[in-house]
């Protein structure tokens, strides 16, 4: 029988948090821990699709957990902690990952990050920051449609900008018009945006979370950080940690584009950095979990 992903509501130093797990959980012991940290929106059910394709193709010899930004889902934590009312930055949101990884990685496991979009600029800041000690040994990193520079003038960032900086909340009031409609009413309504597309059930179940106004709030402030804040690729980490790196861009991503990782090469000697072939777009978690997931055993295994 295929073991079925579990679902784990928790404070990281007050942070509501969802985590996802497969295989060993977050109260055992697990050796060897595949741990992904999301793109924007940052729920952790977007990848559980991925996870699944990860854990059985691996045979289960790691134990797959997703951890969600901070205030990215709608968590029973999120009616009573006063730390809610906060809205995390996207340095928040690095520190709420190295406060996750100290607090419940177990000491001696063998730790394979994944990330995925913005997830890959925390990565980037998690390795920075344990470079000086050896609180966690992180064996292989996999950075997957990396946005770690030059956000704000890619296509993408040219076109959400003036909505980030102007009508943030414009979009966090038309949320909370539809946070109130009945659950089958935004079931359809998101049809209606995906029709034509073999969306994963999961991606869908993630979606609907974002109609709630306090995630959208979230995720919006941390989009115009990222926008803000991610210019200059940090080559220093990249280059000490490239026998452990491997990046994956897009051919068509407007996130990332594919000059990005031209310039990367002809910056960092022997950087692996590989050009996707095989059309997947930036939001892979929408239609796509499964053959990215294969990618990443294969890349495990070799």
């Amino acid at each position: 029988m295929a073991a079925s992903v579990a679902r784990h509501e928790v404070l990281v130093r007050g942070r509501p948090t969802e985590v996802l797990t497969l295989g060993q959980s977050i109260n055992e012991n697990p050796e060897n821990i595949i741990l992904i940290i999301p793109g924007n929106p940052g729920l952790a059910s977007y990848y559980i699709r991925f996870m699944e394709t990860i854990h059985a193709s691996l045979k289960s010899t790691h134990a797959l957990w997703t951890v969600s930004h901070a205030g990215h889902c709608h968590t029973s934590h999120m009616t009573y902690c006063p730390d809610t009312i906060h809205v995390y930055n996207l340095e928040d949101q690095i520190a709420h990952k190295i406060a996750f990884i100290q607090d419940h990685i177990p000491k001696g496991a063998k730790v394979t990050l994944v990330g995925h979009s913005i997830g890959c600029q925390i990565i980037l800041r998690i390795l920075k920051y344990f470079e000086s000690n050896s609180e966690v040994a992180v064996v292989k990193n996999y950075l997957l449609f990396p946005t770690v520079e030059r956000m704000k003038i890619t296509p993408n960032g040219r076109r959400m900008w003036p909505m980030l900086c102007y009508f943030r909340w414009l979009v966090v009031l038309l949320t909370a018009c539809l946070w109130l409609l009945p659950v089958r009413v935004k079931e359809r309504l998101l049809k209606l945006y995906f029709r034509g597309r073999k969306v994963a059930d999961c991606s869908f179940q993630a979606t609907i979370q974002l109609f709630h106004p306090k995630v959208m709030q979230n995720v919006l402030w941390m989009a115009y950080n990222e926008l803000m804040q991610v210019c200059d690729v940090d080559t220093v980490t990249i280059d000490k940690h490239k026998d452990n790196i491997v990046l994956y861009y897009g051919a068509t991503d407007g996130w990332c584009p594919q000059i990005y990782r031209d310039d990367l090469k002809a910056k960092i000697e022997g950087v692996s950095a590989i050009l996707c072939e095989d059309g997947y777009q930036h939001a892979f978690v929408l239609e796509y979990s499964e053959p990215v997931g294969r990618k990443i055993v294969n890349w495990i295994k070799t």
